[in-house]
């Protein structure tokens, strides 16, 4: 079977692997050693940003455990589903990490509506206005850079959270062997693979 990525493709990825741990341990000691204002503030970066952060770390570690960028072998069933469940939590984790951040500005900057009232949970995110129009402007301004990495991020979530979960395809048919497969699947449901076990197994095997 052939290799999905590059000898250099694998080195960037388990280079990349090392480098999160040591951008975790720094992010996460700015978030918990800070000292907030308020409570709520601390709250939201301590039990919320940092408990997802250490989420993100552990999906990513779970993923490349599951599935190490050097694999050649198409992995089991288990393998796939059990990597598919941690990439769906760092998704949703990453999208949470973005809120908790907004939810600390809130409390930390005491942002409200104009009649003194708390803003209810829909207005509050890094893009809603009530948060944007406070922040500053090169806070605005790098947010302004990750456009499409945000609208990317979100479409993933929107489609874990409302539509289809993501996934990870058991493994990849080249083009030069389409016909084949597609032969193969439609004798897996026609006799006597269809009445036959033994048969059956031969034909999904080959």
């Amino acid at each position: 079977m052939a290799r999905h990525f590059s000898a250099e493709r694998v080195q960037e990825l388990l280079v990349g692997k090392e480098q999160v741990h040591s951008h975790f341990h720094e992010l996460r000691d700015k978030m918990f050693l800070r000292t907030y204002k308020t409570d709520r503030g601390a709250e939201y970066a301590k039990h919320g940003f940092c408990r997802r952060l250490e989420t993100l770390v552990r999906s990513i570690d779970r993923v490349y455990d599951l599935l190490p960028p050097d694999q050649e072998a198409i992995p089991e069933s288990d393998v796939v589903v059990d990597s598919a469940i941690a990439i769906q939590a760092f998704t949703m984790n990453a999208f949470g990490c973005l809120d908790n951040i907004a939810w600390i500005w809130v409390y930390e900057k005491d942002i409200k509506n104009r009649d003194g009232t708390e803003l209810q949970l829909g207005h509050v995110g890094l893009r809603k206005k009530k948060i944007h129009d406070k922040l500053t402007k090169e806070f605005q301004a790098y947010l302004a850079g990750k456009q499409e990495w945000f609208d990317h991020l979100r479409g993933f979530r929107d489609s874990l959270a409302h539509r289809i979960p993501l996934y990870i395809p058991p493994y990849v048919v080249p083009k030069a062997n389409i016909a084949k497969y597609k032969e193969l699947q439609q004798r897996k449901w026609e006799e006597p693979a269809k009445s036959d076990p033994i048969e059956y197994a031969k034909v999904k095997a080959e």
